[in-house]
């Protein structure tokens, strides 16, 4: 089986069983609601400083909501020996790893949407929205950073006893370059300041995420194999 194919039937499958149970999906949004009160009431968000809170409060959610994601979906697959038919079947380790790439990649994106048109909604920000073309870029690039990452170490720490609570010390400082980055680049689409300047974060972050694809493809085999 080509890599290719491989990872799309991972893909396929989980999310297949998302559409199904929505147990993942519905975690990380209601997650998300739960940040957004929080948030409200400790920072007393209104209209005056919406637009200078909004890119720090938004991606401290995707990266908190993403790790209850990533871990969920790890943890299905050690569920009952899972993990025995990626050993034994035609798809490679690395294309088993993209597959699940991709379905968190899929997953964490419609968590942001989602989180984003209810951060628009609570604090009357539509800016947010009508900003979205210019704030895709950085979104995309950041969350697939995220999905490398928080893919590789979820499957990583579900050995553990501890793995839920290793996964978030683990996840967290090697992704900060992606946070600053989508904060830094976010701010500055809806500040309105000029591209070059939103564009140098999402160069960084774009070297972040192939940085991780190359590594996580040459350790991902060996994590599997323990």
């Amino acid at each position: 089986m080509s890599f290719v194919r491989g990872a799309m039937a991972v893909m396929g499958k989980d999310l297949r069983l998302e559409l199904r149970g929505k147990d993942s999906l519905s975690l990380m949004f209601f997650l998300s609601l739960l940040f957004l009160v929080i948030f409200n009431f400790a920072l007393d968000i209104d209209r005056d400083n919406v637009a200078a809170l909004a890119p720090g409060v938004l991606w401290v959610i995707f990266a908190f909501s993403g790790i209850l994601g990533m871990g969920r979906t790890s943890m299905a697959e050690r569920a009952e020996d899972a993990f025995l038919s990626v050993v034994f079947s035609p798809a490679s380790e690395e294309s088993f790893y993209m597959g699940k790439v991709l379905s968190n990649l899929v997953f964490l994106l419609v968590a942001e949407a989602l989180t984003m048109t209810c951060f628009a909604v609570l604090f009357d920000y539509e800016k947010l929205l009508l900003s979205l073309p210019g704030l895709l870029p950085p979104l995309v690039l950041g969350t697939l950073g995220f999905a490398l990452v928080g893919t590789l170490f979820s499957f990583l720490t579900t050995t553990s006893r501890y793995g839920e609570v290793l996964l978030p010390f683990l996840f967290l400082p090697v992704v900060s370059p992606v946070v600053l980055g989508g904060v830094s680049s976010m701010t500055a689409v809806l500040e309105g300041r000029p591209l070059e300047e939103a564009w140098r974060w999402i160069e960084v972050m774009g070297v972040f995420d192939v940085l991780y694809f190359c590594i996580a493809l040459l350790v991902f085999k060996h994590i599997i194999e323990e």
